[in-house]
Parts: structure tokens; C-alpha cells; sequence
């Protein structure tokens, strides 16, 4: 239904351009024009309107071939085959994204990179504090595992020094009744 009034429009402009209209024909898409924008309550003022105003804001962004641009207002065939509500089609053919445009890509892609970036290096400072931390612990392991060993071997001096007076003061003992007993034996000897 809203196909025919852009076609309408393609036509009107093509016949203008050709000056080779027919009364009878333009009257037919005039009757149907006037027909479709009853039913769809969209006046062609409105459509035309509507289409500037898509075709401005993206022009912001984009150059389009407004010469080929496509907009119409279709029904939207419902799931049972009835017509359902209107649909807006738009087919506009871009030449060219402008520079603006991909400054706004590139500088959001920038930020992106930057913030992924930031974020590797919290991430990268985090890791290096804790390989610190881990580096400061396995130091105090292994001056805690050196202290140890020092302690025990300490104690394993004592404990030899303690065995070697043990083993000297039963050498002693041995020697003073060594002594004893030769006295014993001498004394009793003079009796």
C-alpha cells in the first residue's frame, strides 16, 4: 500500500523529467496515493517530511546517494497473512562514512585501548606486589628454616659437649678410684 505512494513519487519525478505523462495514469496514481494515505492516516506531506529529517540526521554521519534513497511506509504482514500495523522501510545507499564519524570510532577504539590498558597495569602492579610479598615470605622462610638449623646444631654442640664432660668427668671418677683403690691396696700393704 505504501509502496505505490513512493512509487508514485519515483513516477511523478520521472515523468516530470521526461515530459511524457499521461492525464489517465497520474490521475490512477493520484486516486491511489489519496487511497493509501487514508487508510494509513500519512498524509505524503508527512512522509516527505519524515523523510528529510531520517535523511538529515544521518547525512551528520554518513554521505548517502539521496538521488537512490528508498522510503516508504509498508504494512507488515501479520503471522496469520491479514495486514497488521504500518512499518516504516528505508533503504539508503551510504558513499562514503565521514571523518567525523571515524574520529568518534577511533577516539572511542583509543579510549578502549587506554583503559585496557590502565587496567594491565593495576592488574600488572597487583601481580609484582604479591611476586614482592611472596619474595619477602619465602625470605623470611628461609632465614626462619637457617635459624632453625642454627638452633639445632647449637644444640647438637651441647649436647656433644655434654656427653664429652660426661664421658671426662666418668674418666676422672674412674681415675680418683683408680687412686682410691691403689691406696687401699698401699695402706693395706703397710699393715
Amino acid at each position: 500500500m505504501f509502496e505505490n505512494i513512493l512509487k508514485f513519487f519515483k513516477r511523478k519525478n520521472k515523468k516530470e523529467n521526461t515530459n511524457t505523462s499521461n492525464s489517465k495514469d497520474t490521475a490512477k496514481e493520484r486516486l491511489h496515493l489519496v487511497l493509501m494515505q487514508d487508510r494509513a492516516n500519512v498524509s505524503a506531506d508527512f512522509l516527505e517530511l519524515m523523510k528529510q529529517e531520517i535523511i538529515e540526521v544521518i547525512k551528520k554521519y554518513i554521505d548517502v546517494d539521496e538521488s537512490a534513497i528508498d522510503v516508504r511506509l509498508t504494512n507488515k504482514e501479520n503471522s496469520d497473512g491479514t495486514n497488521g500495523a504500518p512499518a516504516l522501510y528505508a533503504n539508503i545507499p551510504i558513499l562514503n562514512i565521514k571523518n567525523e564519524a571515524r574520529k568518534v570510532e577511533k577516539k572511542k577504539e583509543t579510549e578502549k585501548q587506554e583503559d585496557i590498558k590502565q587496567e594491565e597495569k593495576v592488574e600488572n602492579s597487583k601481580e609484582s606486589e604479591d611476586k614482592k610479598e611472596a619474595t619477602e615470605e619465602e625470605k623470611e622462610r628461609e632465614i626462619e628454616e637457617k635459624v632453625e638449623e642454627a638452633e639445632n646444631i647449637i644444640e647438637e654442640a651441647k649436647t656433644e659437649e655434654k656427653k664429652e664432660e660426661n664421658e671426662e668427668k666418668a674418666i676422672n671418677d674412674d681415675k680418683q678410684k683408680d687412686e682410691e683403690a691403689k691406696e687401699k691396696i698401699k695402706s693395706e700393704n703397710k699393715e
